[in-house]
């Protein structure tokens, strides 16, 4: 495709995609004023089940839209409310008269680590520094609950009944505390520099313990003292996991580490632009390929989703998906001079 021929149509079309997907993700949320529910976002549109994790994601690319900005103080309102007394998160179901049912969450520290990043994007978008202020004890219960999950080689266990270090998580976990201690120099919180160092005490981590030093890959968990086998041909976790420190801000995409592990990644799973339902289509690696300024596979990417997912109101299309391919647009559009001219 000759992308400089239709830039105008394609830009157009990329922002009415976006539009779409954050009126999609608006859908999601639970809007009932004085009701417990109130401000929780769904996984779909007219069901009760939250996955925090997935939400956070949801309301993260809803601040690519200003009118959405009290959508997603509702939401972190709703998180903050529901927070268990250890600083963790329970999944929730609401049913249509809105009774509660609760469930034990996927993990506990990637649940806590993506919300403090929202909290610290959520302050970037609106400068709502007395929301963070009158909210800051329950921020730190949540940044608690992920240094109380920390073991002594600095990474952090799924959850405290689950000891299982995942790299995915810790990098999730790094990203949030790093985050949140940028937000307290923000509003002049003094204990701002505590949470940077645990944030590089799970970098250092990552890099110690999850990298292999001879391969330079990472090693998807550790159990115990048990880190399995790398093997990049299977896509998940081995080869999808090594994207997240580009992506959570633990190797620049620009350096040799960071093209080395991308072009692998194209190399092994070059089909990751197409992959098709009944599969999750992994919009994040839309993401991923505009943070290594390969915008144009990336393009490709949301083309290839609305076309396989979005028009055929595929079941593998919830809020957290819909999330990064709203995010890969955002990018897409704001850099459209790299990579549509």
């Amino acid at each position: 495709m000759e992308y400089a021929d239709k830039a105008s149509e394609l830009l157009y079309a990329l922002k009415s995609n976006m539009a779409a997907q954050l009126y999609w993700l608006k859908s999601c949320q639970i809007l009932k004023p004085g009701n417990a529910a109130d401000g929780a976002i769904t996984r779909y549109p007219g069901q009760g089940w939250i996955t925090p994790y997935f939400s956070n994601f949801a309301a993260m690319a809803l601040l690519e839209e200003p009118s959405c900005y009290l959508s997603v103080e509702r939401y972190l309102d709703w998180y903050l409310r529901n927070l268990e007394g250890n600083g963790t998160i329970l999944d929730y179901y609401y049913d249509e008269n809105f009774n509660v049912k609760t469930a034990a969450p996927d993990s506990e520290d990637a649940y806590a680590g993506t919300l403090l990043s929202l909290a610290f994007n959520y302050h970037q978008k609106t400068g709502r520094a007395d929301w963070i202020k009158e909210n800051l004890p329950n921020l730190k219960r949540v940044a608690q609950a992920i240094i109380n999950l920390m073991d002594r080689d600095g990474l952090t266990f799924a959850a405290s009944s689950y000891r299982v270090k995942y790299l995915m998580d810790n990098c999730e976990t790094y990203r949030g505390l790093a985050d949140f201690s940028i937000l307290l120099e923000h509003i002049g919180e003094q204990k701002a520099r505590y949470y940077k160092v645990k944030a590089e005490a799970i970098a250092r981590g990552i890099e110690k313990v999850l990298r292999h030093s001879f391969l330079n890959y990472y090693h998807p968990s550790k159990t115990g003292w048990i880190k399995p086998a790398i093997n990049l041909k299977i896509f998940y976790p081995d080869a999808a996991c090594q994207t997240f420190p580009v992506l959570y801000g633990l190797i620049e995409p620009g350096s040799g580490r960071g093209a080395r592990l991308y072009n692998i990644f194209n190399e092994r799973h070059g089909n990751w632009v197409t992959i098709e339902p009944p599969d999750y289509t992994w919009m994040i690696l839309g993401l991923y390929a505009c943070l290594h300024g390969d915008y144009r596979k990336a393009y490709e990417k949301i083309r290839h989703a609305r076309k396989a997912y979005i028009n055929t109101e595929s079941g593998n299309w919830f809020c957290a998906e819909s999330a990064f391919f709203v995010l890969t647009c955002a990018r897409l559009i704001r850099y459209r001079d790299r990579w549509l001219y």
